[in-house]
């Protein structure tokens, strides 16, 4: 098959099986794989988020459908269905998981049961479809087949407000979920409003950006003391290095906090650092260095190794030892260091916040 992105978003809007669009997605998987990363015409992960995001909209529409035919009707209200982790920042590669939720507009008291019923079912629905199209469940079971991340938008504020209000590690977790989210189906407004109230909460209460710290300086950048690489020792990864916890997370992680406390609210990393440029709020030398910094992390998330394993496409973010050439070790240190420099001053400038 050729790799037109057109075309291929022409078949998922035509398509309304499950199981051929599954097998469309093992057809690019294995394409896109023994194609060399350099070879490929245009920006690699614009081409793979545009096609997940065709895939996950086939599925929330598949699974209204499939309410409908069940007799149960269409959605009763307006509703937002929203990505988190890579899918909300737009980052996602071929072996991605699913990071989901549901806000639904608050219904009147006298049919709030029914409408919850229906939104539950329909979120559980919707993660129904997206594992039949190869997606693999979120281990942290953050999907909108959970009654937690699928709610009404005043428990959805309530929720969020409760979090802020105890702001300890595992609610600061949640609360950087959320920043990083992003309306894929449904209800702009209502998707962008869960984004919004944590901005608004901590432009009123700086505190809490010290707070989010303690969280994103958690996964360290993985560079020696001499600035030397540290490759994996054990198992099958032994010599490779870990791309994703050891350079895209820190990354991305710094560069979010810094968005938070500049009350942007766009989610993709590249796109924060572009509205950082454009409001002069970082220095932009700075701003060049984190860009190329996070290109580059990006390109060799796209080459670390995968498995078809229970019929999911998964990866532990390792890239092999035998695709580190020169090039690449030297574009990685230069990633690296810059990540380091990103954590300390990110470090500083959240700490003043507490003064």
């Amino acid at each position: 098959m050729e790799l037109h992105l057109e075309e291929i978003r022409k078949t998922i809007a035509r398509s309304s099986d499950p199981d051929t669009l599954r097998g469309l997605r093992d057809q690019i998987h294995e394409k896109l794989l023994a194609q060399p990363l350099d070879a490929f015409p245009g920006d690699w992960n614009d081409w793979i988020n545009t096609v997940h995001d065709a895939l996950i909209q086939f599925a929330v529409k598949k699974a209204e459908d499939n309410l409908q035919q069940a007799g149960l009707g269409t959605p009763p209200l307006p509703y937002a269905f929203v990505l988190f982790g890579s899918g909300g920042r737009r980052e996602q590669t071929l072996w991605s998981d699913q990071d989901s939720g549901l806000i639904y507009e608050e219904p009147e008291a006298f049919m709030k049961e029914a409408v919850d019923a229906f939104f539950k079912r329909l979120g559980s629905e919707i993660v129904k479809v997206l594992f039949q199209l190869g997606y693999p469940p979120c281990e942290g079971d953050v999907m909108s087949s959970n009654p937690a991340w699928t709610q009404s938008a005043d428990n959805w504020y309530a929720t969020i407000n409760a979090w802020l209000d105890e702001p300890n590690w595992e609610n600061i977790r949640y609360i950087l979920i959320i920043a990083d989210s992003r309306c894929i189906s449904g209800d702009q407004r209502l998707g962008e409003s869960l984004k919004r109230l944590v901005l608004d909460r901590v432009a009123s209460d700086r505190r809490l950006l010290v707070h989010m710290l303690r969280n994103t300086l958690r996964r360290k950048i993985s560079l020696g003391v001499l600035g030397n690489l540290i490759p994996e020792r054990f198992g099958e990864d032994m010599g490779g290095i870990d791309i994703k916890y050891g350079a895209y997370i820190p990354l991305v992680n710094g560069i979010r906090l810094l968005a938070i406390s500049h009350g942007i609210s766009l989610s993709n990393t590249l796109d924060r650092l572009a509205v950082m440029e454009e409001q002069k709020a970082e220095d932009p030398e700075a701003i060049k260095q984190w860009r190329q910094a996070v290109l580059t992390v990006l390109k060799l998330r796209s080459l670390t190794t995968s498995k078809l394993e229970d019929g999911f496409y998964q990866s532990g973010g390792i890239l092999p030892g035998s695709k580190l050439t020169k090039e690449r070790k030297n574009e990685l240190k230069f990633a690296l260091k810059v990540g380091q420099k990103l954590h300390k001053y990110v470090e500083k400038e959240m700490q003043d916040e507490e003064i």
